[in-house]
């Protein structure tokens, strides 16, 4: 008697099936995905975003402090014929003052820190941009990313031709310290880097080299105490 067919369900899939497999079956599996490493360890939005925070600070507290205290003896000059002669007087003459430079700071402060977190990201997504067009993370798209930042300062700046050769000169120098560095920290971690890595394999074939003359050493030595031995 021919036995019955099986009613029970199949097993289920594991939990790694491709669901679209199940719905169509012409579906093929997605190739898989390489991603960049990351620069210092980060990931871009949020290297992007400590950037910013850091260059706003170390703009807009000096900027604000210094502008506000210029502001404050300009104030003092523009007013030294008339200055206030009762309490009440001298109140609002300090109210006024401190107003003055206060509001004066501030708007330098936002101005110029906006100015530089401006750049800044402009650094870094220049940077980044070169990073995914060439597939690969080394010192080259932070050395562009130098030359362009300089180059754009330049001309938003209207800086004379001379000069804005030597601003993007800089860019370029500065750049390339800043992605040595981020290259030799990437290498560090592990990540491999097109001109660090002749480096590191010629390093390690001189430690091969050594450790097998070592090991030769300690072998040869072995067998002349044995051959001693046997001969007394």
């Amino acid at each position: 008697m021919p036995r019955p067919p099986s009613t029970s369900s199949p097993d289920p899939p594991p939990a790694e099936y491709p669901l679209p497999f199940l719905t169509d079956p012409t579906a093929t599996t997605p190739a898989p995905t390489t991603t960049l490493p990351y620069r210092l360890n980060l990931h871009p939005i949020s290297r992007l975003t400590i950037a910013n925070i850091f260059a706003f600070a170390a703009v807009f507290i000096p900027t604000t402090i210094r502008t506000a205290h210029i502001s404050s003896l300009i104030y003092r000059a523009e007013n030294a014929h008339r200055l206030p002669e009762t309490k009440g007087d001298w109140y609002h003459y300090h109210r006024a003052k401190n107003h003055y430079a206060a509001s004066r700071g501030l708007a330098e402060g936002f101005r110029k820190a906006g100015g530089v977190c401006g750049y800044v990201s402009l650094f870094l997504v220049v940077e980044g941009g070169v990073d995914a067009w060439k597939g690969g993370v080394d010192f080259v798209g932070t050395v562009v990313a130098g030359g362009v930042t300089g180059g754009v300062f330049s001309v938003l700046r209207k800086l004379p031709l001379p000069t804005k050769a030597l601003v993007v000169k800089k860019g370029l120098w500065y750049g390339f310290v800043y992605g040595v560095a981020q290259d030799v920290m990437l290498a560090m971690r592990g990540e491999r880097v097109f001109w660090i890595d002749p480096f590191v394999r010629r390093g390690r074939e001189i430690a091969m080299r050594g450790k097998e003359a070592r090991s030769g050493a300690v072998g040869a030595t072995g067998s002349a105490g044995a051959g001693d031995s046997a001969d007394r």
